[in-house]
């Protein structure tokens, strides 16, 4: 096990052999941009790719839209913004985890004006948007759009569900944003792997093809990505390490650098506001474009489509058809006015590099190669200061910048998912935000042993520029003798500029406030002369998606009588008074073993987070133990023989309650989660009933016009009778007057399905003789034929001697007994044929003729099977009666079949009736 690295995908993939189904091995990857996400998707019989959405495009708008009780999304979401953008919901990643306090949140309320904010006291801890008379968080808006991925994407893997799924994040957001988005991620029936930041899913895209190239000597990326909201750089090291039999690959982050508010957006925003201005000097509308959220839409969709035709023109026409009080608006527009718009923006392009260099504390000189990504990047000035920053370097080509962060990170999903098996690919991530643990250390008088004060301690969990997924870190807690709490806040991020501290805001204020209970309770159970309370140990580490974990929090006992000795000589090496209260360890029985380990983590509801816990049960911490792990007790079964009771043994670890709360952010808990799961329920099976209903009326709808060109043609009217013709007739006018003036969104589905079985019904029946009348005639022409050709088998030897004949007479003569019973059939359909109209129906079916041509071969066969011996052909031949050389071969080609023809016809299936019945008349 690598603690500090993390095992990736090599270019050659391998699925294991023991999972059940596809749906259990398929993994999924969503690069969730600001505005758009690209979906990765792994699963046995299909390469790695980029998903494809219903509209069979590789990215997909991240946007949700909820009107009516129905969420659109995508496409169609983005097509329905210009007429409701206040119901159009986007651009909501960097609002996760945040108050209306925050920072993120007054520039996302001056860049969207017309969102209708839920500000009310119940929702202050996270931003709320009111739509339909429900309030719904970030949190839960994200997970529809996550959700929304997942059923598209199910849906082009072929599979019933996937679970399993890594999703990128940006390299700045903090434990608590990634916690949230985490949970968000569970509200859509996710399982979690991993969230990995862009930019290293990014590089390690690049290093995964390109793994025979690394070697012992260092070779150094830098990845520069300007998206719609935010600017990051990441500088990775590639080279081969020793591992415990060979060499590997690994990748290191070495620095990253980040602006989070400098992205497409705002320079979208700003060509946005100068149309406005040009649109009101040039046209002078009576009313403000800002006033029309319409037309406030309108511009900003015209502004981000001419700032993308403005990076390879140096001028163009923005033009809008009705912008405002019905004008249609024409404005010259230049790159030149474009650059001067964003100028003041100029010098944060390449701060994000400096930064990364300065984390890395290497020149520019020793980075081996460059690569730009995002669309951010396209726009030439952001080029020109980019290239100017990086000096002589080149600007390099040689990564698909648009799905290299998916790919990178769809690796990593493979890796972590049960389903395949990939080479070894090390990777160790970059801490930027130090965590530290914050507790009040009781003082007791070293002679009397009471407490005569209290004192504020402050230790470094993880230190910045550390490396995660970190080893567990352990503190030792031995002055308290009742629950407590402690708190885990940040340190001193001195990689980071003051302008980057206040866009954290006061997600900085606090990481987790740890409650922890039962221990009270625990020393009450505990006889001091039975045991030794040695204190409290809580374990800590940071996972591989920069999330931090309370692993678990237990009080320590050591037996006096010393019958546990083993168990109290290493806890009297954990405790050992040579390390001081609080000071971290390694938990070294974690750091050499599973990584598989459950991190355990109680929360509390909001209604209940400040009330008691019930009391928790002493219990072993092993695997073993069921109450250890908080499962249900369990008891022993067995054969019993009367033995004396035993002093029951009291465990010398007890499990503690832990409660985390989040007090500078807002985190979905266990029932928040639970509580969207439900509602998302309700929203999909509500729309299932709508697209159903919207199905069966579009069908209605489709079907009744196709049934009044029905009527217009005579190949469809000849097969009718007056009063189906009249029937039909009528239906189709009232059913296509009833959609246009009677159907309402109330109108349910069972109305729709009644009305088109009443058309179909009528439809089916003058299909079914356009289809007799086409199929009964080639049928019959093939019977007659069949029927002519075995009649002449019964005139074969009528006119030789019967001993020389191929056939004996009463077999000649019992064949065409039952050949006449058919000819006389034939004669009968004839009949009808010849008198029935083309409205009528027929009194028998094709099946029937079916069923008499098989009858017929079977006839045939027994009759050839019957022939005799022949020994004296030439002499039968030499009389000229008959042509016995095609009947001989005809006969021995049925012969030779003999045996499987007698095997077929004992392993049929049973006679139909039709059958049945030809079989007697033959």
């Amino acid at each position: 096990m690598r603690l500090r690295g993390i095992n990736m995908l090599a270019p050659f993939l391998f699925f294991g052999m023991f999972m059940s189904t596809d749906g259990q091995l398929a993994a999924m990857t969503i690069d969730l941009g600001t505005q758009f996400l690209k979906i990765g998707i792994v699963k046995p019989g299909i390469p790695m790719d980029i998903a494809l959405n219903t509209e069979s495009r590789r990215k997909t708008p991240n946007v949700v839209m909820i009107q009516d009780g129905h969420r659109t999304f995508a496409d169609a979401a983005i097509g329905m913004q210009v007429r409701y953008p206040h119901l159009v919901h986007g651009n909501l990643n960097d609002l996760i985890a945040k108050s209306f306090q925050h920072p993120s949140f007054e520039l996302f309320k001056n860049r969207n004006p017309f969102y209708e904010i839920d500000d009310s006291p119940r929702n202050a801890s996270s931003v709320n948007f009111k739509l339909g008379g429900e309030s719904y968080s970030v949190e839960a808006l994200t997970a529809m759009v996550l959700a929304n991925a997942k059923k598209f994407t199910e849906e082009y893997a072929q599979v019933s569900e996937i679970k399993d799924v890594v999703i990128t994040v940006p390299v700045y957001f903090t434990p608590v944003e990634r916690l949230a988005l985490e949970r968000a991620a569970q509200m859509a029936g996710f399982n979690v792997l991993q969230l990995i930041n862009d930019g290293t899913a990014a590089a390690l895209s690049h290093g995964i093809f390109r793994r025979k190239d690394i070697t012992e000597k260092p070779q150094r990326l830098m990845v520069y990505d300007m998206g719609a909201a935010k600017t990051t750089a990441t500088i990775v090291e590639f080279k081969l390490v020793k591992e415990k039999y060979e060499k590997q690959p690994k990748m290191t982050v070495l620095g990253v650098g980040y602006d989070r508010t400098l992205g497409g957006i705002e320079m979208t925003n700003r060509l946005r506001d100068h149309l406005i201005e040009m649109f009101e000097k040039t046209y002078k509308p009576k009313t403000k474009v800002n006033t029309n959220r319409r037309a406030f839409a309108k511009f900003a969709k015209e502004a981000e489509r001419l700032k993308q035709v403005l990076s390879a023109n140096a001028e163009h026409f923005a033009q809008i058809e009705s912008a405002h009080e019905d004008i249609d608006a024409k404005l010259k527009m230049t790159r030149e006015e474009f650059n001067r718009l964003i100028e003041d923006m100029t010098p944060r392009f390449g701060e994000p590099i400096e930064q990364a260099l300065r984390m890395a504390q290497i020149p520019i000189e020793d980075i081996d190669q460059f690569v730009l990504m995002g669309a951010g990047t396209r726009v030439p000035k952001v080029q020109e200061v980019v290239q100017k920053t990086i000096g002589t370097k080149e600007i390099g080509k040689f990564l698909n910048t648009d799905e290299a962060v998916a790919m990178g990170s769809l690796f990593q999903a493979a890796h972590l998912s049960k389903g395949f098996k990939v080479k070894p690919f090390n990777v160790e991530e970059k801490l930027i935000f130090p965590v530290e643990v914050h507790f009040v250390s009781k003082v007791k008088d070293e002679k009397t042993e009471e407490i005569v004060g209290e004192k504020n301690v402050v230790k470094t969990l993880f230190a910045a520029n550390s490396v995660y997924p970190t080893n567990p870190k352990t503190i030792s807690l031995t002055s308290y003798s009742d629950d407590f709490a402690i708190a885990l806040k940040y340190g001193a991020v001195e990689s980071l500029t003051k302008k980057q501290l206040q866009e954290v805001g006061n997600l900085l204020d606090n990481l987790i406030d740890v409650e922890i209970s039962g221990l009270s309770d625990a020393l009450k159970n505990r006889s001091s002369e039975e045991s030794e309370f040695k204190g409290v140990k809580v374990s800590f580490l940071i996972d591989a998606s920069g999330i931090v974990r309370v692993r678990r929090a237990e009080a320590m006992f050591e037996a006096k009588s010393g019958i546990v000795g083993s168990i109290t000589s290493t806890l009297t090496g954990l405790f050992s008074s040579k390390t001081e209260e609080g000071e971290p360890t390694t938990d070294e029985a974690t750091a050499t073993g599973s990584n598989e380990e459950k991190i355990e983590e109680r929360e509390a509801p909001k209604a209940e987070e400040t009330t008691p816990q019930p009391e928790p049960s002493a219990t072993p911490s092993t695997e073993e133990s069921p109450k250890a792990n908080g499962t249900d007790e369990t008891t022993t079964s067995g054969n019993t023989t009367d033995v004396k009771p035993k002093k029951k043994e009291l465990p010398p670890i007890v499990r503690l309650r832990i409660i985390n709360k989040y007090p500078s952010a807002y985190v979905p808990n266990r029932y928040d989660v639970d509580e969207e799961k439900r509602r998302m329920v309700a929203f999909a099976e509500k729309e299932r009933l709508a697209d159903e209903r919207a199905a069966a009326e579009n069908e209605l709808e489709s079907f009744s016009f196709e049934c009044s060109q029905y009527l217009e043609e005579s190949e469809f009217t000849d097969f009718t009778t007056e009063e189906e013709k009249s029937k039909l007739e009528e239906s189709v006018k009232r059913i296509r007057l009833w959609l246009e003036d009677d159907v309402t969104k109330e109108t349910p589905t069972k109305e729709f399905t009644d009305n088109l079985l009443e058309l179909k019904n009528v439809v089916r029946t003058v299909k079914k003789r356009q289809e007799h009348d086409k199929t009964i005639p080639e049928k019959m022409k093939s019977l007659d034929t069949l029927l002519e050709t075995t009649l002449s088998l019964t005139t074969l030897g009528n006119n030789v001697d019967e001993e020389k004949a191929l056939f004996k007479k009463e077999d000649r003569d019992g064949l065409k007994t039952k050949l006449d019973k058919l000819k006389v059939w034939v004669e009968g359909v004839r009949k009808h044929l010849d008198t029935k109209k083309k409205f009528d129906d027929f009194n028998f079916t094709g099946k029937d003729i079916d069923s008499k041509i098989r009858s017929l071969n079977r006839e045939v066969d027994r009759f050839m099977k019957k022939m005799k011996k022949i020994t004296t052909l030439d002499e039968l031949n030499k009389d000229g009666k008959i042509n016995i050389d095609d009947i001989v071969a005809e006969a021995e080609k049925k012969a030779s079949s003999e045996e499987n023809t007698e095997t077929k016809d004992k392993t049929k299936e049973p006679e139909t009736g039709a059958e049945s019945e030809m079989k007697t008349e033959l």
